[in-house]
């Protein structure tokens, strides 16, 4: 396994290149006038682009603006365009076994026999000048989005925590409960719904519990939360197909609201 971050990804959108990819992707389903019409819109919001320091107003020679509505949807459209041109013959040859991305932060899981990182991380920085990559992959671990994923044996899941993570929450006061109880309901379903050991488990929910009480939150609210979000993750598992001895099989979905999902199949 090996995880990527793709360095300053906003301001380095080629804003002409990912124009000509859109005027192309768009012409396969519109008519020519209504492509047109949406790509004189797009570069004009594109093109103005502006930020203000020190009383000096500037406009960056390429990229897009970070907190702009589009940039997002123009950056995935640059992205999945080369990840379509220049990554999928390597998936296709199994090099690549999974690969996955969520913005800039990429998990991929390769054929040992036919690739190793520094052959992958060599291609990938090649894809594209105005993109580099810088990997992570560390004793068989390796970080992506808010987990920690380690392969010794085989591959277990822990919650992983940025140095820069501080146990600060709304306080409990006089705020409305849908906004003070949202931090808390995220922490309780990622603990309980990724496939976490028994050990690892209790130790995120001691976790949770030290950020409660550094906050001033009932314990009982936050546990009786804990134990309605478990019944609700418990009963989260979707039919498949019917067996021949007319049994069916069931496949429980185990995802946090941040992570990728891990499927468990039980006959």
């Amino acid at each position: 396994m090996i995880s990527f971050d793709i360095k300053d990804l906003y301001v380095n959108i080629p804003i002409t290149e990912t124009l000509a990819i859109t005027k192309q992707l768009l012409s396969e389903q519109n008519e020519e006038q209504i492509t047109t019409q949406i790509l004189l819109l797009l570069e004009s919001v594109l093109h103005q682009n502006y930020f203000s320091f020190q009383n000096n107003t500037y406009q960056p020679e390429k990229g897009v603006s970070m907190g702009s509505p589009v940039s997002n949807t123009v950056a995935e459209i640059f992205l999945q365009y080369l990840e379509n041109t220049h990554l999928k013959n390597i998936l296709e040859s199994k090099q690549i076994i999974l690969y996955t991305r969520y913005v800039d932060d990429i998990l991929m899981i390769y054929n040992t026999k036919h690739t190793s990182p520094e052959t992958i991380h060599q291609y990938i920085n090649k894809i594209h000048s105005n993109l580099q990559f810088t990997p992570s992959h560390e004793n068989n671990s390796v970080c992506f989005l808010d987990l920690l994923i380690r392969q010794p044996d085989k591959i277990e899941i822990d919650i992983y925590l940025e140095t820069t993570t501080t146990e600060t929450t709304i306080n409990y006061s006089n705020h409305p409960n849908e906004h003070k109880m949202a931090a808390y309901r995220y922490l309780t379903n990622r603990m309980t719904s990724l496939l976490l050991t028994a050990d690892r488990e209790e130790t995120e929910w001691q976790n949770i519990l030290t950020i409660v009480k550094n906050n001033n939150f009932p314990t009982h609210l936050i546990t009786r939360l804990k134990r309605h979000t478990q019944q609700k993750n418990l009963t989260q598992t979707i039919p498949t197909t019917k067996q021949k001895n007319g049994s069916s099989s069931h496949t429980t979905a185990i995802k946090s609201e941040k992570s990728p999902t891990f499927s468990n199949t039980s006959k």
